[in-house]
């Protein structure tokens, strides 16, 4: 019997299914996988196809990998709304800006792995993706923050735009930290060995106590004042 990977797709259900299981076979094998992306070619062989098909369906290997990193952020977007949710049940007076804060956080923190592949967005990714795979990922990460940044909004009397920034900036500063923590284990050794601890960061203590301070410095401020913040950096 053939095998049904190796069949030509034809139908718009069937391209759909197979696309799905492209990026399925790409985001297994990064999860298992330690350093660099898996090949165009690893990925072909663990959705058994050949290949060529894989370029039927992306026009490259990075944009692919935009394609999983996607459903990273989706991920990331369902879990804040989700805090968000759970916030705006409670009455005004029992709200916690922080402790949505954590929740955003601690999401990250345990999973590392997409912010290794976010770290790559812009110098590896974005690089080597066409321009139509970069402005649909560029526009669906737009459209998740905005939903996020709604919500926000709607619970805490801060603009839409302010939500936003805050949302960027807090990203920003999660992966900038995660980036700076990733340390060789023979440097963190001779870190220790000569005294320099202090510039070892604990990334999932660091993250949260940085984010936390920084929503406890801005909420009070949009509150108060509802002063547009500085644009956020393009970072997502």
């Amino acid at each position: 019997m053939e095998n049904e990977c190796l069949v030509r797709a034809r139908s718009h259900e069937q391209k759909l299914r197979r696309r799905n299981d492209i990026i399925d076979a790409a985001e297994a094998l990064f999860l298992e996988g330690e350093g660099q992306l898996p090949s165009a070619a690893e990925v072909a062989k663990k959705a058994n196809l050949a290949k060529g098909t894989l370029y039927l369906y992306f026009s490259s290997k990075e944009a692919l990998f935009l394609e999983v990193l996607r459903r990273f952020f989706k991920g990331w977007s369902e879990n804040n709304l989700e805090a968000i949710e759970q916030e705006a049940l409670l009455v005004p007076a029992d709200r916690d800006a922080l402790r949505v804060a954590r929740q955003f956080v601690d999401y990250l923190v345990q999973r590392s792995r997409f912010l290794y592949l976010a770290s790559l967005s812009h110098g590896v990714l974005e690089q080597g993706a066409d321009d139509e795979s970069v402005l649909i990922h560029k526009r669906y990460v737009a459209a998740m923050v905005k939903r996020t940044a709604d919500a926000l909004s709607e619970i805490y009397a801060i603009t839409q735009q302010q939500a936003r920034n805050l949302m960027a900036n807090s990203f920003a500063l999660i992966l900038g930290l995660w980036q700076m923590s990733q340390v060789p284990e023979r440097v963190v050794v001779l870190m220790r060995q000569n005294a320099l601890e202090d510039m070892i960061i604990n990334f999932s203590d660091a993250a949260e106590n940085a984010v936390v301070e920084f929503w406890r410095a801005e909420i009070p401020v949009m509150k108060n004042t509802r002063v547009e913040l500085q644009d956020a950096p393009a970072v997502l």
